[in-house]
């Protein structure tokens, strides 16, 4: 068993803003990290189009499954799934597309030296067992602290073209990655709040964030395509004065 955990745990590696696997999304926002510490195949994400899922961690019957339908889907296209390893829609998200054959990066809010929350650890393994990846902007040791979910949040989103929120509350942490997709002109999603038990998030999406309505997995089909047609395009220089 110690053996199968040393193969698994891979050394970590550091990736700087300026090397060439650099999520490329990512060193186009502003306060973009400079090194990112990863364990995995951070490759995945220049590779592929990637979605981040998102949602509470207090979240209804309904939503679970919406989650990891989501997830499946989502992995079954060939996207990476991209989320934070929260309990609730982030963890269900995930395993839907890891059941589905798909690669995920997990986003920690501390060191990559541990995962938070531990009891999703599990899942944590099988991402780096299909070939995904782990990624922190902290150092070893870094513990997880309120403020660096926020900042963790601002990663989710700047290393995806697409933001899809399955279920929120309105004063949720999920909010913020959903205020950090518009900034960062990402394409953002939410299922329909009527769907759902805690939706007022997912309800000042759609009215104030005009965030496209998620009913059906047709419309679901529809916003991953939209994503596959986002051009790519290089930027020449990244030097700011």
């Amino acid at each position: 068993m110690e053996e199968k955990k040393t193969t698994l745990w891979q050394e970590i590696k550091i990736c700087r803003v300026d090397e060439t696997n650099y999520p490329h999304d990512l060193k186009k926002i502003k306060d973009r990290p400079e090194v990112l510490y990863y364990r995995g195949n951070i490759d995945i994400l220049n590779e592929h189009k990637s979605i981040a899922v998102v949602g509470s961690r207090k979240i209804s019957a309904v939503g679970a499954k919406l989650a990891y339908n989501a997830g499946s889907i989502i992995g079954k296209n060939g996207f990476n799934l991209v989320n934070g390893l929260a309990l609730g829609c982030d963890a269900e998200a995930l395993k839907g597309a890891l059941a589905a054959g798909g690669k995920c990066a997990v986003v920690l809010p501390c060191g990559i030296n541990e995962i938070y929350p531990k009891s999703n650890q599990w899942i944590a393994e099988e991402v780096l067992k299909q070939g995904g990846c782990l990624i922190s902007e902290y150092p070893e040791g870094t513990r997880p602290e309120k403020y660096r979910f926020v900042q963790r949040d601002r990663l989710q989103s700047g290393m995806s073209q697409g933001v899809l929120v399955v279920e929120a509350m309105e004063k949720s942490g999920t909010m913020h990655t959903a205020e950090y997709a518009k900034k960062q002109n990402r394409r953002l999603a939410c299922y329909y709040h009527g769907l759902l038990k805690y939706s007022t998030g997912n309800n000042v999406l759609e009215n104030l964030y005009q965030a496209a309505v998620i009913k059906t997995n047709e419309d679901l089909e529809n916003y991953l395509c939209e994503i596959a047609d986002i051009e790519e395009y290089t930027q020449l220089s990244f030097d700011f004065v």
